[in-house]
């Protein structure tokens, strides 16, 4: 068998997978599957319901716009649908303008078809229709072209159009995609989780210093960029979920709208937190050297006795953030609270043990150990920020 063969095969079996494990998950419960395939099922009917209402009503030369305005009216929130519609009847109604004006007055030629796309996609440019202002010369061109800017064919044009956004709304409408948390939720659990891996890491790396054993490498810059990729892309999802709760006829309840806001500060905490860590590895990891030496492989420009102790710390921490339980909070404040102050008292010890240090002969330890220390206190302070955020929004 052929590799191309081979390939085919696999791929086949990968959609094979997804489409399955897709459907498995509708079926299960409300998520991004199932709305996704009620998205596909609203989107199948109302274009069928606008071609027919269109092909009774109207001459069959403009009947295509309704299918087609049926499905652009159709995205994945209420919202987005009725702010989309409105931008692509703005943009049909300025199109439709600039045909008529130049079919009425100079007639259908050559260069007033250059003229006419030239004004529309000037229009386009101006952005006062976000995404639906490429419609402009689109619509132009067909009154233009299609019907020579006569009202006898722009009257049907919008009219089709207009048929076409009714159906896609109220597909929305009478189905409308239920608000719902645990998609946001679940993301922003798994961001809270790889930054408590994250932390435990980079403790396990100066521990190994402290133990004299050579640390495995990491490429810390690109493990924290892979955290505020993953940070934006729970942000989206988030967002998308807020944007569902507007307009939408089926309300989410104010529990919802409470866990949605703490996914937020969470999603905010570990950006931040990505930020102090990638600040404290690159300490941890660099050998001041004079400039005249060669250039070394970087090692941890800090003592034994003081890695040991900030690994138990960062440990402390990722402690902390565990019991924090973002986004849904702390199920046991008092455990948190404990676990806290076990952290913060073992800051005190490594910064007092830092501060009695008496090894001249590594002048470099003081700015490593002034600089992981305030951002180990940084991301402390992060996690009791949020840890008052969650108290103050369950009571």
């Amino acid at each position: 068998m052929s590799a191309t063969k081979i390939r085919a095969g696999d791929w086949c079996r990968s959609r094979w997978h997804t489409a399955r494990t897709t459907l498995g998950e509708a079926v299960r419960g409300p998520g991004e599957a199932r709305d996704g395939l009620l998205l596909q099922a609203k989107g199948a009917a109302a274009a069928t319901v606008a071609w027919s209402l269109s092909s009774w009503l109207l001459p069959a030369n403009v009947t295509a716009f309704a299918p087609f305005t049926a499905l652009l009216a159709l995205q994945a929130t209420v919202y987005r649908s009725m702010w989309d519609s409105a931008q692509y009847l703005a943009a049909m109604a300025i199109g439709t303008a600039v045909a008529a004006g130049f079919g009425s007055t100079v007639g259908v030629h050559a260069w007033t078809l250059c003229v006419l796309v030239f004004v529309a996609l000037a229009v386009a440019r101006l952005q006062l229709l976000g995404s639906q202002g490429a419609q402009v010369p689109v619509v132009a061109l067909f009154a233009f072209v299609g019907g020579g800017g006569r009202i006898d064919y722009i009257g049907p044009l919008v009219a089709s159009a207009a048929i076409g956004v009714c159906c896609g709304l109220a597909a929305h409408f009478a189905f409308a995609p239920s608000p719902h948390t645990d998609t946001a939720r679940r993301r922003v659990e798994e961001l809270a989780a790889r930054t408590q891996t994250l932390l435990r890491d980079l403790a396990r790396t100066a521990a190994a210093k402290a133990d004299g054993e050579e640390a495995p490498e990491e490429d810390w810059p690109r493990r924290c960029e892979e955290l505020a990729d993953r940070a934006a892309h729970a942000r989206a999802v988030l967002e998308r979920e807020q944007e569902n709760a507007r307009l939408n006829p089926r309300r989410p309840w104010n529990s919802a709208q409470a866990s949605l806001q703490r996914c937020h500060e969470t999603i905010g905490m570990v950006e931040r937190i990505g930020t102090h860590v990638r600040s404290v590895a690159r300490a941890l990891t660099y050998e001041p050297r004079h400039p005249s030496e060669p250039r070394r492989s970087f090692e941890a420009s800090v003592s034994a006795d003081f890695a040991a102790s900030y690994a138990e710390l960062l440990h402390a921490t990722a402690e902390g953030l565990e019991r924090l339980a973002p986004p849904q909070g702390p199920g046991d404040p008092a455990r948190l609270q404990h676990g806290l102050e076990e952290a913060e008292r073992r800051y005190e010890e490594v910064a007092a043990a830092a501060a009695r240090s008496d090894r001249p002969d590594r002048k470099g330890e003081w700015s490593v150990h002034g600089t992981v220390l305030v951002e180990a206190a940084r991301i402390l302070e992060e996690i009791k920020h949020t840890a008052d955020l969650a108290a103050d929004t369950r009571g």
